[in-house]
């Protein structure tokens, strides 16, 4: 297929002038928004060589916020923007790392902001809190807001990206509650933020499915960490000091391996069941050790390549078919089925 007879397709089915493709294409100017959004889409819908019109698209700026890649996981996210900016390149969009801090909600309203102005695009994993909310809902009418791995619902994004948190919460509940038994016993919850919508609905969700089927289990205590991992060892190690007889812990958050340092030092780490989220090497450790029971892993390259394909389906780039479900799937890890490395790799 030549260039020209290419041109022609999508000047007929866009239903403009060859010229007004041309001119598309090669950046000319002199064509209405309206014009050159339904020439790149009908380029993109027939599927045709990418180079020859997105070579010439804007790039397209796009800020990612969320916390330090110090956490395992959104180092593996990190890495993955990384990773896609070289393999979606022809996608003329950029994603800028931009690290915040969960305590502080004012500057991450700054950051917002910044974004807002200097931006294409925002994929934000933040805490749900109505300061927020606001500034992502003052700038959504002109910026596209994609919530990643846990969700501002009231805030105008385009869409939320990740893991159903509550259903992930159920199935920690059941799995906690098989591994404890029929005698059930007490429980200990630790979050790492309220405020994270993520973390209150895997809560939600475990304290469910614990009324519904297994009510001899009881949580006696939710905790907060602050997303600090020495802070979720010391409030699990006041709490087991208060309820000795507890027999299950379900971290949902960081801290994992301050935790089971505790839970070694009192002597607890055989008799408690623990299960997690995310695994990364010192939980897949912790997990062959016994430590762990089990670790309910997402996949934070799917998720990272979803959030960056509902931008571009919003700038009329990239396949304009089903993308899927923007619920992205998750894994069950126990000792017996745990990978000797990292399966998001």
């Amino acid at each position: 297929m030549t260039s020209k007879t290419t041109l022609e397709q999508i000047a007929k089915a866009a239903g403009v002038s060859l010229s007004t493709v041309d001119r598309v294409i090669n950046r000319r100017g002199g064509v209405s928004p309206k014009a050159e959004a339904k020439v790149l889409e009908w380029a993109s819908r027939l599927n045709l060589d990418r180079r020859i019109f997105r070579s010439h698209l804007k790039s397209l700026r796009i800020a990612i916020l969320m916390q330090s890649p110090h956490n395992p996981f959104y180092r593996a996210l990190r890495d993955a923007f990384s990773d896609l900016n070289v393999s979606q390149a022809e996608l003329r969009m950029t994603a800028f790392l931009h690290y915040i801090d969960v305590n502080d909600p004012a500057g991450t309203g700054r950051k917002i902001d910044e974004a807002a102005s200097s931006y294409d695009g925002l994929i934000i994993i933040c805490q749900n809190d109505p300061r927020l909310s606001d500034a992502l809902r003052l700038h959504s009418a002109s910026l596209p807001i994609v919530t990643l791995v846990t969700d501002i619902p009231d805030c105008g994004r385009l869409a939320y990206v990740g893991a159903d948190n509550r259903q992930m919460g159920r199935v920690v509940g059941e799995l906690m509650g098989r591994f404890v038994g029929n005698d059930g016993g007490e429980l200990l919850i630790v979050l790492g933020m309220q405020g994270m919508l993520g973390h209150e609905e895997r809560e939600m969700g475990f304290r469910t499915v614990l009324r519904e089927r297994f009510p001899r289990c009881r949580i006696v205590a939710s905790l907060e960490s602050g997303e600090n991992p020495d802070r979720a060892g010391e409030v699990v190690a006041a709490a087991l000091t208060e309820h000795p007889e507890v027999r299950g812990i379900y971290n949902v958050s960081s801290g994992n391996v301050a935790i089971a340092r505790t839970m070694q030092a009192m002597g607890l780490a055989q008799r408690v069941t623990m299960i997690t989220h995310e695994l990364t090497a010192s939980r897949r450790q912790l997990l062959r050790d016994g430590i762990l029971d089990a670790v309910i892993d997402q996949n934070p390259r799917l998720e990272a390549a979803r959030a960056l394909e509902v931008l571009a389906r919003h700038f009329r780039r990239g396949n304009h078919g089903s993308i899927g479900p923007h619920h992205t799937p998750f894994d069950i890890f126990i000792r017996e089925n745990c990978p000797s490395v990292d399966p998001s790799a």
